[in-house]
């Protein structure tokens, strides 16, 4: 057999791997143990001269890739979520996810998702990802220390004072409860060592990061500073994987999706949901950082201009969100350095 499609449906146990033909000839599945062994014995005992294999993604795809990219053609990640056949399938299991994957791959269906192809990439991703990770723990502990304050007659704990270790017990002694004390004693301790794994982590993401001279030119535009430089370089992986700009605002969940059927609009134009909220968080923020400064700088001159242009806050925001995304994303790949000019033509003038 010149070529095969293969599919694997993978779980934490146990893995499903299919196989088809290029006349759409199902040859079988096969289930084995997860392991690094078993994913390449049974891989390799597909007699093909070309196999093409296909994973969902999810928490093992990385590792799968990895593992059998030596012994394949192509490892095709693909995004569960478009893959309506099998997820909306009305009678669901291993074999059958197997083989309509299987299918899907040789029809050319599915969509793929983009993986780092270095491990020090997917290293960096991953620490960027623990310290958001740390930073929502953060957030989520603030949330349950406030209402349950509330909760129990305390309700000036509008700010971040009642977080600040100098007037916790002030706030503990508004508590007529002790055993409330002493869960909210607890809570505190919980955010005390959130905000430690926090500051750790992002030291961590930092010291990954020296090695990609990039970053330090995405420092230098107003507002981005440095975690969204580091957020902006992990999520992005590489500049060369986006054929367009509007590409990269998709991708950032800052593009219009338009749905029309037979040329009638089917509602109003919106934003496009799908893509990364990260990258989507931290143009905003950088936005929000630009306005800040004490002296007009292009991010805030844009925005000023759009604001002139548009007569609308929310579109010259989003329009400032685009373009700082675009400067970005054209600094990286031409490895440029930043220049206002790119932003606000006639800045240094």
């Amino acid at each position: 057999m010149k070529k095969a499609y293969l599919a694997i449906d993978a779980h934490a146990r146990h893995c499903v791997l299919g196989s088809m033909n290029t006349q759409g000839k199902f040859l079988g599945d096969v289930r084995f143990p997860t392991s690094e062994a078993d994913l390449i014995a049974h891989v390799v005992k597909i007699k093909a001269t070309t196999k093409i294999l296909a994973v969902e993604e999810g928490p093992l795809a990385y590792w799968m890739a990895r593992t059998l990219k030596p012994y394949v053609a192509d490892v095709f990640v693909c995004d569960p979520r478009k893959n309506k056949a099998i997820s909306g399938a009305a009678r669901k299991n291993d074999q059958k996810d197997v083989y309509t994957l299987c299918r899907l791959l040789r029809l050319d269906e599915l969509s793929r998702v983009y993986h780092p192809q270095e491990d020090h990439r997917a290293i960096f991703k991953s620490a960027v990802q623990q310290y958001i990770a740390f930073r929502k723990d953060e957030c989520c502990l603030k949330f349950q220390i406030k209402a349950q304050f509330r909760g129990w007659g305390v309700q000036d704990v509008e700010g971040q004072t009642l977080f600040n270790p100098k007037h916790r017990m002030e706030y503990l002694g508004k508590v007529e409860q002790p055993a409330i004390r002493r869960q909210l004693d607890r809570r505190y301790q919980l955010l005390d060592e959130a905000l430690a794994q926090q500051r750790m982590s992002l030291r961590d993401a930092e010291d990954l990061g020296t090695r990609y001279e990039e970053i330090k030119h995405f420092r230098a535009m107003p507002g981005v500073g440095k975690i969204g430089s580091l957020v902006f370089d992990a999520y992005i992986q590489t500049p060369h994987r986006f054929a367009s700009k509007q590409q990269v605002w998709r991708y950032c969940q800052l593009g219009i999706t338009d749905r029309s059927s037979d040329n009638k609009p089917l509602g109003f134009k919106r934003l496009d949901k799908s893509g990364n909220s990260e990258l989507k968080s931290m143009s905003y923020n950088a936005w929000k950082g630009s306005l800040i400064t004490k002296e007009l700088n292009a991010i805030s001159g844009f925005f000023m201009a759009s604001m002139d242009r548009t007569h609308s806050r929310i579109k010259a925001r989003l329009n400032t969100q685009r373009k700082i995304l675009t400067v970005l994303w054209t600094m990286w790949k031409n490895e440029e350095e930043y220049n206002p000019e790119l932003i606000l033509p006639g800045m240094l003038r």
